[in-house]
């Protein structure tokens, strides 16, 4: 049979064998090894690949239209829809939603026109014009509304775990209604479509329950599971035997054990436990306990005293009436006041009136909360005092909350979502903003500039080589070095390659190589204009001892001495004294790695590092800025790459004793924050990644105070640049389900 007939004849199964894959691939829901098949067949197949252009330009449609009522945030206004038609009738929803899109398919037809007319076009071209985009742009809409898989990527960690019964090689799917079980040697990951991910231990039976655009259901049967969700309130469940986790955004360890009672550890944002009526709320720091035919317990600080917790199990579950809540009472703290909160609506009469009492000399109600109504259990009253007692979480004192100054606004929008970028200030005053990763698959060479005086995002030159997870530094004569990260993917391989951008031409011209490949590194202007690289990890994986100095008027790397421990995801902060201080990262392997709480200080005159005192908690990810009087404030972080322990809390480094002392907390865990703190111009320090709300330090008081108002969505892997004027710049990052952002916003002191 000639060739090119059976080219013919298999033409059409090829093409449809891959067709049915091209939504999923656009959304990042295959498994590495058939998203690699489909990229593959892109380059070759020119039908798919413009049947693959046609849905991202359908997603680009829909993203550029402004949905009825949809959220400030970058998550689609489709993940909140459940949420607003929550105890309305179908029909009515249905009426709703009809009239909702004649409204957008109205404003998209306005729009389109509008935009002909301006052009100049005929009444039959923009008509026609109007006509074609429509059906694009309707087609898009249900392309993003309609439902997702029922089905979930599972990775294997370690062991064999199985699915169904069957095990997994590296990857797999986890189906509505499966099981995925582990034995005593065996973990796993599931991710959860793309809003996070939920890692599994040993000796766990998990079911996927639901799966699709409003809500995630699993259940867990016996075992542990750690989970870090970003998604909108009340989208990700957990069924337990005794009660149901409903995740509020945040990161949390549920365990079970075989008698069907489970504890919950909360480690970032919060997290609801509900059962037949009954609700606890748990926030970062805190457990809770629950048990078959009684529910969820009272949630409690996991620093909370001995005495006062085996009182609170025993009121809990174990019928423990007056004498577990005089203990209770006895022993509680500020801290506790949450738990004493929640004792409020679980006591009655003069149970309820000794629980008021203790609980109004930790944390006195605001203002319009009074003891009749509080005893009378008024919602409105109720929800204000624990709005109050959430700074105690965080160690504010609530009769002292700050209010900080200043005030966030929206700065434009660049050229490419992305993350893990860079952003540096020119000499001239522009933002130099370059490579990241907008999605799966997609690294940046891309680069725009930021105008200050026109507030707009224009392209400059491409980077030589696509990159993520690199480091800019702006040299003394005004050029920009570039240097490292990966252009695989994100935290897959590194780069040893480092190119400079000349502001004058607008281009990138490669410099010399690194002397080792390097990703998540540190790169440290010297007072003597060369630039300390440490750290970082390899394209083999391994996390790097090794540091060298670039010296740009050679443009040559040089090795100098190595640090006392492997880092990546370290800070590196120059010294007044000339010193850099280097705390914290990622030690050992990727597949092996742990966390240290370790610091070193490099010296550029005898080139050698020497250790120093170590931080009160192991941290990566994080973020170190010093302060005008030389102090180095430590920030935020992780305990581990599992998220089981995301931080609040903040260390002062002194300079002349060489030692980490505690200083106030932010008022949300953050990590993946390394470039998203500055220092202002008043000597306060701005943190403004890891969330969608903004803080600032003033270290003449401890304290850290909100800035009104937020940037729309969490931003990890964000950036903020101080600019000449004294504001700053805030660009990029990620929030909900890996999606990049690419608004930008400017916060001005007062």
């Amino acid at each position: 049979m000639p060739l090119d007939l059976i080219k013919q004849i298999a033409s059409p199964v090829c093409a449809w064998r891959y067709r049915r894959l091209l939504s999923p691939y656009a959304d990042g829901e295959l498994d590495h090894r058939a998203s690699a098949r489909v990229k593959v067949h892109l380059e070759k197949c020119a039908a798919c690949r413009a049947r693959y252009e046609d849905i991202l330009f359908a997603s680009l449609m829909v993203s550029n239209l402004l949905l009825p009522d949809q959220s400030p945030a970058v998550v689609p206004a489709r993940l909140f829809e459940k949420q607003r038609s929550r105890g309305a009738g179908e029909q009515g929803s249905r009426g709703a939603g009809e009239q909702g899109s004649r409204r957008q398919e109205a404003d998209v037809l306005s729009r389109i026109t509008h935009h002909a007319r301006i052009l100049g076009l005929p009444r039959i071209t923009y008509y026609a014009t109007a006509a074609v985009l429509l059906m694009a742009a309707v087609v898009a809409v249900w392309y993003y509304t309609r439902p997702s898989a029922a089905s979930w990527e599972v990775v294997r960690l370690a062991g064999t775990p199985t699915v169904a019964s069957s095990p997994i090689a590296r990857t797999g799917r986890l189906g509505v209604g499966e099981w995925l079980e582990t034995d005593g040697s065996s973990r796993a990951m599931i991710e959860v479509g793309l809003i996070g991910q939920v890692e599994i231990d040993p000796y766990t039976r998990i079911r996927l329950v639901e799966a699709d655009s409003t809500e995630h259901r699993l259940s867990l049967e016996r075992g542990r599971m750690h989970a870090t969700i970003l998604a909108p309130p009340r989208m990700f469940f957990v069924e337990t035997p005794s009660a149901v986790a409903i995740d509020m955004g945040c990161a949390y360890t549920l365990e079970v054990d075989d008698t069907g009672a489970s504890t919950l550890h909360v480690t970032a944002g919060w997290v609801a436990l509900s059962l037949d009526g009954r609700e606890s709320l748990v926030p970062a720091g805190a457990i809770c306990r629950t048990k078959p035919g009684r529910g969820p317990g009272t949630p409690y600080l996991k620093d909370a005293s001995d005495p006062f917790r085996y009182a609170l199990h025993s009121f809990d579950f174990e019928d423990g009436g007056s004498a577990a809540l005089d203990v209770i009472l006895k022993e509680a703290r500020k801290p506790d006041s949450l738990t004493l909160w929640h004792l409020l609506s679980r006591t009655e009469g003069e149970a309820r009136a000794r629980v008021y009492d203790r609980l109004s000399t930790l944390a006195p109600p605001p203002d319009g909360v009074t003891r009749e109504g509080v005893l009378s259990l008024d919602r409105r009253m109720l929800d204000s005092w624990r709005e109050q007692i959430e700074y105690i979480s965080v160690g504010v004192d609530p009769g002292n909350v700050p209010a900080a100054t200043g005030s966030l606004k929206p700065a434009g929008t660049m050229n490419d979502a992305r993350f893990s970028h860079t952003a540096t200030l020119l000499s001239d005053g522009r933002v130099l903003v370059a490579g990241g990763r907008e999605r799966r698959d997609v690294i940046l060479a891309s680069a725009e500039l930021y105008d200050p005086a026109t507030r707009r995002f224009t392209p400059t030159g491409s980077m030589t080589t696509r990159r993520v997870g690199h480091t800019a530094t702006l040299l003394p004569d005004g050029k920009v070095l570039i240097a490292g990260g990966s252009s695989k993917e994100f935290y897959h391989g590194a780069l040893a390659s480092a190119e400079l951008y000349d502001p004058a031409t607008g281009r990138f011209t490669p410099t010399g190589n690194m002397t080792a490949t390097r990703l998540a590194h540190e790169a440290t202007l010297l007072p003597d204009g060369r630039v300390l690289i440490t750290g970082g990890q390899s394209a083999d994986w391994n996390k790097l001892a090794s540091a060298e100095v670039y010296d740009p008027t050679t443009g040559v790397f040089i090795p100098t001495s190595s640090m006392k421990a492997s880092r990546a995801d370290h800070t590196a902060t120059l010294l007044k004294d000339g010193r850099v201080l280097i705390t914290g990262g990622s030690s050992g392997s990727y597949f092996s790695e742990s966390i240290v709480a370790s610091a070193e200080v490099y010296d550029p005159i005898k080139g050698s590092f020497a250790p120093t005192g170590s931080m009160a908690a192991a941290r990566h990810k994080h973020s170190a800025e010093m302060l005008p009087d030389g102090r180095v404030i430590i920030l935020g972080g992780a305990d581990s790459r599992n998220l089981q322990t995301l931080y609040a809390s903040a260390e002062l480094y002194d300079t002349d004793t060489g030692a980490f002392a505690a200083t106030g907390n932010m008022r949300t865990s953050r990590y993946k924050i390394r470039d998203a703190v500055v220092l202002l111009n008043d000597g306060k320090a701005l943190i403004a990644g890891g969330g969608a709300r903004v803080e600032v330090y003033d270290p003449t008081t401890g304290i850290f105070g909100a800035v009104a108002g937020g940037t729309g969505a969490p931003r990890y892997y964000s950036t903020a640049t101080r600019l000449a004027n004294g504001e700053v710049l805030i660009v990029g990052g990620y929030s909900n389900g890996l999606q990049p952002n690419a608004s930008a916003w400017l916060y001005k002191p007062e």
